[in-house]
């Protein structure tokens, strides 16, 4: 069996839970600063996979981690 992984989306502050399979879950967590947000995602377990600039200039951070099997 693949193993599966759930993503999110890392801009400024915002942390979007993008799900598992890439379906949204329209789900947002706001932390104080950047480095919260960072320091958040990694105790949590998520993997840096991508940073691109998007169209407006801001930095974008794709993350990864693996799903439980339930």
């Amino acid at each position: 069996m693949p193993q599966r992984f759930e993503h999110c989306r890392l801009v400024d502050t915002r942390i979007t839970y993008l799900g598992r399979d890439g379906i949204f879950e329209f789900k947002h967590d706001k932390a104080r600063t950047a480095y919260n947000a960072w320091d958040y995602l990694e105790k949590k377990g998520w993997e840096l996979v991508a940073v691109i600039v998007n169209q407006d200039g801001d930095t974008e951070a794709y993350f990864k981690r693996p799903v439980e099997i339930e």
